[in-house]
């Protein structure tokens, strides 16, 4: 059996996908996946579906839904009651958002091994596994909101290491759709808008290389008051003087292992910071 949490929550057992009706099914089974081989504590999982207002009916009810759960997934899904909560074992590979963080593993250790190619097919591979946003459906629960701002962060993490890749394999001109979009959509994050700079740049567009880190200037003061940031900064020195360079760095200057800059609004619903997109997006350019 196979779980689905980076889109909309799915459970697939070969080739048939299983319903689950009720929210507080969905809810609980993605509390129980993002708890990952340990213990979600009972009094967290009431608290989350009823409020912290259950009072002891809290726990009847958690039985209950506990009981329908394990009906529907069947026997060959376990799910053991501990002492403080409940324990759903599954193998490594049964839940995307594993497979996913597996291969970025892999990908990042080939990365560092200077294997570019390896690194960038197994960073593709694990990008591969997101159907769109993270828990579609279940934000409301601050638990899954948080897990899915998260799974997110790490997209986008992954995504740029993978760009990173395909600019020192001289892929440049392959990546600038790509880019454009990732740079339209997270107007805050520095290392997409260096990395399209240095794709335009390489490609013998010098100008709107240069464009692209004025836009970029020009929304950090209007929306938080800044300037960009000093490797940004460097970046745009290095073109402005035809840095041959370029054609072969990565727009982080550090490879991998350097995440960039991304400037953070904050959730007002939960006062956590996310990375700024802008609106009318699903925050997905999923050409992973």
């Amino acid at each position: 059996m196979q779980f689905g949490i980076l889109g909309a929550l799915e459970v697939r057992d070969g080739n048939d996908q299983l319903p689950l009706r009720s929210i507080k099914q969905r809810s609980l089974l993605a509390m129980l996946l993002c708890h990952r081989g340990t213990v979600a504590g009972s009094d967290a999982l009431v608290d989350a579906l009823w409020g912290t207002d259950a009072g002891e009916a809290g726990a009847g009810r958690l039985r209950l839904q506990i009981h329908r759960l394990r009906q529907t997934l069947g026997a060959g899904v376990p799910i053991t009651h501990e002492s403080t909560g409940y324990l759903m074992r599954l193998p490594g590979d049964a839940v995307d958002a594993w497979r996913f963080e597996a291969l970025v593993r892999r990908g990042r250790r080939a990365l560092g091994a200077k294997d570019l190619a390896k690194g960038s097919d197994l960073l593709r591979a694990g990008l591969d596994n997101w159907r769109g946003p993270a828990l579609s459906g279940l934000h409301d629960i601050p638990l899954l909101r948080l897990h899915a701002t998260r799974l997110e962060e790490e997209r986008l993490a992954a995504l740029a290491d993978r760009v990173d890749a395909d600019l020192r394999l001289r892929r440049h001109a392959g990546l600038i759709g790509e880019l454009t979009v990732l740079v339209r959509e997270y107007p805050l994050q520095e290392r997409f808008r260096g990395q399209l700079m240095i794709a335009l740049y390489a490609t013998g567009r010098q100008a709107e290389a240069l464009e692209v880190y004025q836009d970029g200037r020009r929304i950090l003061s209007s929306e938080l008051g800044l300037e960009p940031s000093p490797e940004l900064r460097r970046l745009q020195l290095a073109i402005l003087s035809s840095d041959p360079a370029l054609v072969v760095a990565p727009a982080s200057g550090h490879g991998h292992a350097r995440r960039g800059r991304c400037h953070h609004r904050r959730d007002r619903r939960t006062n956590c910071p996310v990375c700024a997109r802008r609106s009318g997006t699903d925050g997905h350019g999923l050409a992973g």
